[in-house]
């Protein structure tokens, strides 16, 4: 179970600077007139938060993780939720970065 836990923080560590640029990007582009989108996952999603920018969903998903560890228990519909949240999340940030970067 701590190797698992392990694993789970260091892809939200990994995640935590690429969402932190990914939002200072959007910061910019809105502050320019652009970026006007109200979510990044609009609804129906897997994360319950919607929000314009990544950091809120992030800390959905680092809650989850932390909420398993205090409870030193999970089931196995909380971890896939947790999983597909960090797949989505390292997918769409690479995605972003590719088109930023163009």
């Amino acid at each position: 179970m701590e190797q698992l836990l392990n694993q789970l923080d260091l892809n939200l560590k990994e995640l935590y600077r690429k969402a932190l640029d990914a939002d200072a990007i959007l910061d910019e582009l809105q502050n320019k007139g652009q970026a006007r989108h109200q979510a990044i996952f609009p609804a129906p999603s897997i994360f319950r938060v919607s929000s314009p920018r990544f950091m809120p969903y992030l800390s959905e998903t680092a809650e989850q993780v932390s909420a398993i560890r205090q409870t030193q228990q999970f089931n196995t519909a909380t971890l896939e939720l947790v999983v597909k949240q960090l797949q989505l999340l390292h997918k769409t940030l690479t995605e972003f970065r590719a088109v930023v970067a163009k």
